[in-house]
Parts: structure tokens; C-alpha cells; sequence
């Protein structure tokens, strides 16, 4: 019944899925859009998504150069600007460029240059968008998203489309929380997005409660209840022992909507009470039972999960995301855990809880949010990921560890009084302190992360004690 539904989602997708005929990239084209392909010569192509015969349509324009031998990593700085200069020159020759600015960033673990810009078209009305350059294996490429200024729906559509965008993908990244692009699959920050900022924001000024599993998201037969995402997402955790953070919660949340959306009577019946089910049949009979069903539900997902993300299902490829980025090891913690629950591996999926759980903290300190964007994040990401093999023991469990912590982390805010959080508030500035993420210069690294001999309060007073007992009980649902 499972790879059925995966199956019938497949063909009631909302959005067409652009794969570049000489495998350069993969895009989403949204319903109403058309992709253009034009030869430019010389190893190079011009690809535009707009609504066709209409002047006035917001694009998403990729530019893309195959080159005939493979680009050094040391290449990719000089190649981004290269390309970025190109799509300046093009885009004089019919308009009028009058600001232009350019930073350093990253696209899908890759080194990437964002490029802001403004110009006015012959008959002087003003766009505004952004191009960014990044390299994969053989393929240099420019996404640039962009309409008039007076068009911000238009802009947001180009802009979530962009995001899409897999280098040398033969599937689009995943859409997420607000329609933002979040695949796991290789996102410098995972599923952690603008969107999925902002939505972190909220919890934490809700204190995390959830919503009633009754709770009607979508109407129909049966209707789509936030039960459903959620048993889902818990049979998820128990299946793969995994601790989701809220940027993948929401991420699942969208893309069942999405197919619910789309799907037929049989389809929506399956994912609106399917979790239910498979939760009640792993969660009773006798432990042996218990145990065989969960073998037998891992395989059952596994197989799923793979083929779904490779047609390009949503939802496969939200959970399929979540767990591989839990087996991309990125380091080995050498010392031995005091506890016998500590994972000794830190994985990309470690890192994406991490950053998560930086955010939480900083709102949940009471610092200021305003104009913290992605690129900030994943600043302090990339010195993190500098700094881990010389930090201290106890700072590299924490970050292995940093999906269940950060779960309890939730857990314990949700049931917290006004004065604890307010002692939690405290202790969160600390230990961001710590991290030298300091909130006189903003959300960036200031070179700390618990190198040399840091004693770390954080994973002292809080992950070791009550964060560590509460993941334990944790789960989407609560």
C-alpha cells in the first residue's frame, strides 16, 4: 500500500520538474511557467523560466557553461566572478544596471558568489533580483531570479524556484515551509531556510506547543489533520531512531499538503490515516512483535524513500533527505562518551540540528532577529565545520549528539515556567558566547566554536542533564 501511494503521488505533481538536456542542472518549473533552452556557443546555454508571451512576467534565467575537463575546487571563486561579469554584460546590452553588490556564500556545500541587482529595461521601469554563481563537476552555473520591483509575488515564485535548483541533478531540490527549496541532499543548510528561520521564530514565542492531532490542515475524506503529519513524522523517528528538528517537521508538513492537494480519493485516505496505522501497529503486541515490525517497516521505507526521491516524490524526498544527511559522516568523535546514548559520529544531518539549535537559543535568548539571514547561518556554519577537529571532546559530542539535545532543548522550553525560561534564557547567551556567536556583532562566528581548553557550560549544564533525559521522551507529536 505504501509504494502505492508513493506512486500515485508521483503522478499528480503541482509543479513540472526541468532536467537540463546536457546535465548541467535540475529545476521546478511552477504551473503557468515555461523553460526555454538557447544555444549561446561555445559550450554555453541560456535557459529562461517566464510565463510565456507575457513582457511583464517575472524569470528565473540560468546561465550554464560545460567545460571539457573537470574545475579545480581552487577554480571556483575565479569562475563564479567570471560568470557573474558575463550575466552583467548580457543584461546591459537591453537594460540599465543601477546597483549592483556581491558576497561570498555557499549553494549545496558549494562555494558560491550572490550577486543583488537592480536595473531599469528600455522603457525605464525598475526590477530588482539576484544571480548566483556556482560550479559543480564540469558544470559553472548562474541562477538569476528576478522581476519588476512592483512584482513581489512574482519575485517570491522566481525566488523559491531558484532555490530549487540541483547542480547537476537530474531531479529539483524538494520545496519546504513556505515553498522554499529545502533539500537535505546536499543544501549547505539543509532544510534550515528563511522560511524555516522565521517559522523557529514563532515556535519560540509559542513556547513550542503543538497544535490538537485534530486539527483539520486540508478538508476532504478523510481530512488531512496535523495527527497525520504528525504520527507520520514519529513513525519516521522510531523507524530510523532519528530526532527531526522543526525546519524538517514543516518541510514534511508543506509537501503533504501539497499531495493531498493533488492526490485522489485512495491517495488522500492513505495520507491522512496512514501514520495512525503503522504507529498503533509499532507501537503494540509484544516487544518481539514490536521489534519485527520495525525491522520490517525500516525495510518497507528504506526502498521506499530511495525510489520516491529519485522520481522525484515531495515527501519521499523530504524523509529520504532527513536520513541520509544523518549517515554523511563528517567526522569521527575520538574520545569515548560518558553516556552509553552518545553517538560518537557527527554527521551532516548533526550539523543541520545544530544550526537549528543555535537559532533557538538566540531567539529564545532574546536577541534581535531582524536582518539575520541564511548567509549569516551559514557563516558560522562553515567556521563550525573549520574548527571540528580541533575542538574539545566535549564540544564535538555535543554537535554529534545535536538532534536528540536539541529536541530536549524544545522539550524543556515547552514545559518550562516564565522563570525557567527565564534561567534558560541566560544560559542559552552563555553558551552562545561561548560558540563566539556574540550578539554585539550579530549571528556570526567570532572565531570560538570550544576549541583548546573552553569548558563548556552548555554541554555541562544542559545537554548532559535535563535536555538529554527529555529527548528521550520526545517526539513531533507531543
Amino acid at each position: 500500500m505504501l509504494l502505492r501511494a508513493f506512486l500515485l503521488a508521483a503522478v499528480v505533481s503541482s509543479a513540472a520538474g526541468y532536467s537540463d538536456p546536457g546535465g548541467a542542472f535540475a529545476i521546478d518549473v511552477p504551473s503557468g511557467y515555461k523553460a526555454e533552452r538557447y544555444d549561446l556557443g561555445d559550450g554555453a546555454y541560456l535557459t529562461e523560466i517566464a510565463i510565456p508571451d507575457n513582457d511583464d512576467s517575472a524569470h528565473c534565467d540560468i546561465l550554464s557553461y560545460k567545460s571539457p575537463e573537470a574545475f579545480d575546487a581552487s577554480q571556483h571563486a575565479t569562475v563564479n566572478k567570471a560568470l557573474l561579469d558575463v550575466t552583467v554584460q548580457l543584461l546591459s546590452a537591453e537594460s540599465t544596471v543601477t546597483k549592483q553588490s556581491r558576497a561570498e556564500t555557499t549553494y549545496q556545500g558549494r562555494k558560491a558568489t550572490k550577486m543583488t541587482l537592480e536595473f531599469k529595461d528600455e522603457d525605464g521601469v525598475a526590477w530588482k533580483g539576484y544571480a548566483l554563481a556556482v560550479c559543480g563537476t564540469n558544470n559553472a552555473l548562474v541562477v538569476m531570479p528576478y522581476a519588476k520591483a512592483s512584482d513581489a509575488n512574482g519575485f517570491k515564485i522566481m525566488d523559491e524556484t531558484a532555490q530549487t535548483l540541483a547542480v547537476e541533478g537530474r531531479t529539483p531540490l524538494a520545496r519546504g515551509a513556505g515553498g522554499a527549496a529545502t533539500s537535505g541532499g546536499g543544501r549547505q543548510g539543509g532544510f534550515l531556510n528563511q522560511g524555516a528561520m522565521r517559522t523557529v521564530e514563532q515556535r519560540v514565542d509559542g513556547n513550542f506547543q503543538r497544535e490538537s492531532a485534530s486539527k483539520v490542515i486540508v478538508a476532504g475524506q478523510p481530512p488531512l489533520t496535523y495527527g497525520s503529519v504528525a504520527n507520520f513524522v514519529t513513525v519516521i523517528e522510531i523507524l530510523f531512531d532519528i530526532q527531526m528538528t522543526e525546519a524538517e517537521f514543516e518541510a514534511t508538513r508543506a509537501r503533504f499538503i501539497e499531495y493531498y492537494n493533488a492526490a485522489d480519493a485512495e491517495g488522500k485516505q492513505v495520507l491522512a490515516l496512514q501514520g495512525a496505522e503503522l504507529l498503533k501497529t509499532l507501537t503494540t503486541g509484544t516487544e518481539a512483535e514490536r521489534e519485527q515490525s520495525r525491522n520490517e517497516g525500516r525495510a518497507v521505507f528504506e526502498q521506499a524513500f530511495s525510489r520516491g526521491a529519485e522520481m522525484g516524490i515531495g515527501y519521499a524526498q523530504v524523509m529520504w533527505d532527513a536520513i541520509t544527511r544523518r549517515r554523511a559522516s563528517v567526522q569521527r568523535v575520538a574520545a569515548q562518551p560518558t553516556k552509553e546514548e552518545w553517538d560518537q559520529d557527527i554527521s551532516e544531518g548533526d550539523i543541520d540540528a545544530l544550526m537549528e539549535m543555535l537559532w533557538f537559543m538566540w531567539n529564545a535568548a532574546g536577541r534581535p532577529t531582524e536582518g539575520v539571514t541564511m548567509d549569516d547561518i551559514n557563516q558560522v556554519r562553515m567556521g563550525i565545520l573549520q574548527e571540528l577537529p580541533t575542538m574539545d571532546a566535549q564540544a564535538q559530542l555535543l554537535i554529534a549528539n545535536a538532534p536528540k539535545l536539541y529536541a530536549g532543548l524544545r522539550q524543556q522550553w515547552m514545559g518550562a515556567s516564565a522563570e525557567q525560561r527565564m534561567m534558560l534564557a541566560a544560559q542559552f547567551d552563555q553558551a552562545l558566547n561561548e560558540w563566539g556567536i556574540g550578539a554585539q556583532s550579530g549571528f556570526e562566528s567570532g572565531g570560538g566554536g570550544g576549541g583548546g581548553d573552553s569548558e563548556y557550560s552548555m554541554n555541562a549544564q544542559i545537554a548532559q542533564n535535563t535536555a538529554w533525559n527529555a529527548a528521550k521522551t520526545w517526539s513531533s507529536g507531543s
